[in-house]
């Protein structure tokens, strides 16, 4: 691929194939409870221009701020006017973009093995599936491949506008999620093995040269102004920035499992090889089974190649050194955390991603005659083929079904039907939306139902009984069930919901309107029969 132009319109071509995939369909999912979560507060920040980062839950701002020109364009201006779309598609641009900064970092990677990372992101079920995920993994790892090829471009050629690329980019990094400290660590480590390889083969540059203060300060600057923009609330919440830094405080007690852990922290505790293995296979009952194995082995390929390669046909070899090392040891580290949700794993799978495209650039140069060319196509061939349909079994048929490898803890599909119902009955009650309704559940284990709920504006949520428990609908769970059983005067019609595998809603209705909800769904009878 030596043509500059033609590989800039495969990898636009490739991003735009990208964008495609992750689009269609993105209400077909129900939302994950951390995904309801995420969704409320930019809905609250929609409503009333209202955001306090919250040092001990929901991660950085930068997702909730960057929904808003979403919104506004799709022409929702209030949390009520939004739709599922309106969240995810959020992630999704970010995850569609992430392959165009391959056009840049291409010189350095290799252009053939810059398309093969492309193609790789594009069609990888775990990067489409969380690209449609309203959560801050795929803005994070948007940032973290800004921060890295802004800043290796800053090595090649020192520039004050490159220094403050790259300086925006770790602010963004900082401003997502508080995680951006394990990337950091790693580029760091990365950085000090590279140069030390350098220098023991006598080729290491010389450091006076390779930064120079005046630009390291002002991408500090950078850095830090916009990473206080966000958290300030854009200059609102003087605070923000020193809980910025105290979450760290918090999120440390929580994994040492002090006060700061929720009752179902260690739910999330996996052992080492947990990421790993739900990349490499994954079969779950009836269902398929699952593996994104062929990008771990080309990646291991890539690695190798670029630890042991002194110089680079079509890339940098100091990068190749420095991306190896790095995704090395970013896996590690998301490795040996106990706490681990699927989605976390995005942030070293990016790496794998990057070398995996070296090591199909490798296996290229390998190719020579046509037995091999023969093969090695065979092979490429086949990886693509089996990722697409991984990606559309993940996106479009099991979107909710834990033999999916990437449904964690999902809401099923039933609960969408708690939803329908509660429209329904609204609309058979004399105050429609303004309707009261009341969710009490003891351990708060109701999401999503406050984004499900968005429309009403009458809604309590209790985690112990109110003395006037009556209202037209009641939402529990069989744990607070009793509660509601002991203190209601009205009568009620109950109806069982899935929330979660083995996690069950009770509704209670008011007779009355159900009632009324039954006539509706009765057929009327026949007319002109004898």
């Amino acid at each position: 691929m030596r043509s500059p132009l033609l590989f800039a319109v495969c990898i636009v071509a490739v991003a735009a194939g990208a964008l495609a995939l992750r689009l269609p369909r993105l209400e077909l999912r129900p939302l994950h409870n951390d995904e309801a979560n995420q969704a409320v507060k930019a809905g609250k920040l929609l409503d009333k221009g209202y955001y306090r980062y919250d040092p001990r839950e929901h991660h950085g701002p930068t997702l909730y701020y960057l929904t808003l020109p979403v919104a506004w364009i799709s022409g929702a201006h209030r949390f009520s006017e939004t739709t599922e779309f309106t969240f995810r598609v959020v992630p999704v641009l970010f995850g569609a973009v992430l392959i165009l900064l391959l056009w840049p970092l291409g010189s350095g990677l290799g252009r053939t093995a810059a398309i093969a990372a492309a193609a790789l992101t594009a069609l990888s079920p775990a990067m489409v599936y969380y690209s449609r995920y309203y959560v801050q993994e795929m803005l994070l790892v948007f940032f973290t491949a800004a921060f890295i090829t802004c800043g290796w471009r800053y090595l090649r050629r020192p520039a004050w506008g490159r220094a403050v690329a790259t300086g925006l980019s770790a602010g963004l990094m900082h401003a997502t999620k508080e995680t951006c400290v394990i990337a950091f660590a790693a580029t760091g480590g990365a950085l000090a093995i590279t140069y030390g390889i350098d220098r023991m083969r006598g080729t290491a540059p010389v450091l006076k040269g390779l930064v120079r203060p005046l630009h390291f300060a002002i991408a500090g600057v950078a850095a830090v102004t916009v990473s206080v923009v966000f958290f300030t609330s854009f200059f609102t919440y003087a605070h923000g920035p020193v809980d910025s830094i105290s979450t760290y405080f918090s999120y440390v007690d929580r994994a040492a499992g002090g006060q700061a852990a929720s009752v179902n922290a260690h739910y999330h505790d996996h052992p080492w090889y947990f990421y790993l293995a739900l990349l490499s296979y994954f079969h779950n009952g009836l269902g398929p089974w699952w593996s994104e194995g062929a990008v771990l082995a080309f990646a291991v390929i890539g690695i190798i190649v670029s630890v042991r390669r002194k110089s680079a046909p079509d890339g940098d070899s100091r990068l190749l050194h420095f991306l190896a090392i790095y995704t090395v040891l970013i896996t590690g580290a998301y490795s040996m955390i106990p706490y681990k949700t699927p989605w976390c794993l995005l942030s070293f799978y990016w790496g794998m991603i990057l070398m995996a495209g070296v090591g199909v650039a490798a296996l290229g140069r390998w190719a020579t005659g046509i037995p091999r060319k023969a093969l090695v196509a065979c092979l490429l061939a086949g990886c693509v083929f089996h990722l697409g349909v991984q990606t559309y079994r993940a996106n479009f048929v099991f979107p909710a079904n834990p033999v999916n490898p990437y449904v964690y803890a999902h809401t099923v599909p039933n609960f969408l039907e708690l939803a329908r119902r509660v429209d329904d009955i609204a609309k058979l009650s004399p105050d429609g939306n303004h309707m009261l309704i009341k969710v009490i559940e003891p351990a708060g284990d109701y999401w999503p139902v406050p984004f499900y709920l968005r429309s009403f504006d009458q809604v309590g949520y209790w985690a112990q009984s109110p003395d006037d428990v009556d209202a037209p609908v009641i939402i529990t769970s069989p744990q607070g069930a009793p509660l509601v059983d002991a203190r209601v005067k009205d009568k009620y019609k109950t109806s069982y919901f899935g929330l979660r595998p083995d996690v069950l809603l009770i509704t209670y209705i008011r007779t009355d309107l159900w009632d009324a909800f039954i006539e509706t769904r009765q057929s009327p009878a026949p007319t002109g029969s004898r």
